[in-house]
């Protein structure tokens, strides 16, 4: 152990010392392109092509270079290098290595508070280092992102070892605890922002507490169908509030939701086992057509997955062994290829330089 610590000592100071020694400024590289070639060097072949059809004067292009040179120029250079960056995550992989074998090791020695102390530190300095890191450029704010799931997963910790060791419960009260705490945890640190491993963790650990809270008041009654159909419904409001703009990121809220309403879909075959390929089959074709009609790629990738999988089983399912069931998939899929290449030769759906139809504009 100390000999890792003293590895781990010689590479930071190691990487420290080069960063001090050869520091980057992409400004000054802009700076001095810009002097070395000026404007009209920069003015690139768009600029040339306008000018040659007379839309703009040579003037205006040599203007426009000039400003967009100036532009990048101007660009905020990272002020954190991304040695620093992978430094970070290591270092909030072996606190929570670190934290997890010394409570294992010395579980029964520790006691309530010491298991409980060991845990909360390790939440409070995650989540005061993702504070201080800051978001002043996208490594800092892939930084914060990091070492905040990490404070997330220590606060869900502490919760639920109290309702174990505290409160004395166990089963479903243990998992609701740590799954609703580490829900609003990260929605805490998410707070609306657009912070996709926030969003997800927080829209993870609400999905979990919702399932775990149905099947403690049901008990076995629910398995599977109510605990399905709930879920389906949250998915279905989260892609809702993400398509009118409610939670950021916009396209993670709706990959979530589009998800967790296929996975739902499995999820009811617990109780009622003819319904989950039919909801699946559906939700999938309404996820297809909505991306190919809206053009949602957020809605294509679940839908095309969700027909993979739930198109067998309802054949399976319905036909048995039947060999009408294969016959039917392969021309179910002879005609999905028949109906996108009809498209493509209409030239739907592709903007092209002879006049085809310009796709819409993505929402999400």
């Amino acid at each position: 152990m100390i000999s890792l610590g003293l590895l781990v000592l010689i590479v930071v100071l190691l990487v420290a010392y080069v960063s001090t020694r050869h520091p980057v400024h992409a400004g000054a590289v802009h700076a001095g392109a810009v002097h070395a070639g000026g404007p009209l060097a920069a003015r690139g072949d768009a600029l040339d092509r306008w000018v040659e059809a007379g839309l703009i004067s040579g003037e205006q292009a040599s203007a426009i270079a000039a400003f967009e040179q100036a532009q990048r120029a101007a660009r905020p250079v990272p002020r954190v290098s991304p040695w620093v960056e992978a430094l970070a995550y290591v270092g909030g992989v072996l606190l929570a290595v670190g934290a997890a074998m010394l409570v294992s090791q010395f579980w029964d020695d520790l006691g309530v508070a010491g298991r409980l102390g060991i845990l909360a530190a390790a939440a409070v300095v995650t989540g005061v280092a993702g504070a201080v890191v800051g978001e002043a450029d996208p490594v800092t704010w892939r930084l914060r992102g990091f070492v905040w799931a990490l404070s997330a997963a220590a606060i869900a910790a502490v919760a639920g070892l109290f309702v174990l060791d505290v409160v004395d419960a166990s089963g479903e009260p243990v998992a609701l605890s740590a799954a609703g705490v580490g829900a609003l945890a990260s929605g805490a640190y998410w707070w609306l922002r657009d912070r996709p491993l926030q969003h997800a963790l927080a829209f993870v650990g609400l999905a979990a507490s919702l399932g775990v809270a149905i099947a403690w008041v049901g008990g076995d009654a629910t398995v599977g169908g109510l605990i399905g159909l709930a879920l389906w419904l949250l998915g279905g409001a989260w892609v809702a509030l993400a398509w009118y703009r409610r939670i950021p990121p916009r396209a993670v809220g709706f990959l979530l939701g589009a998800v967790l309403t296929l996975v739902a879909s499995a999820i009811v075959s617990g109780q009622f086992e003819w319904l989950a390929p039919l909801l699946g089959l559906a939700t999938a074709g309404g996820w297809v057509v909505m991306g190919a009609t809206r053009g949602v790629p957020q809605a294509l990738v679940p839908g095309v997955a969700g027909v993979f999988t739930f198109l067998p089983w309802a054949l399976g399912y319905f036909f048995g062994d039947a060999l009408g069931a294969p016959a039917i998939a392969m021309l179910s899929g002879v005609l999905l290829l028949g109906v996108v290449v009809v498209l493509v030769r209409r030239g739907r759906g592709t903007g092209s330089d002879t006049g085809g139809h310009v796709p819409p504009v993505a929402h999400v």
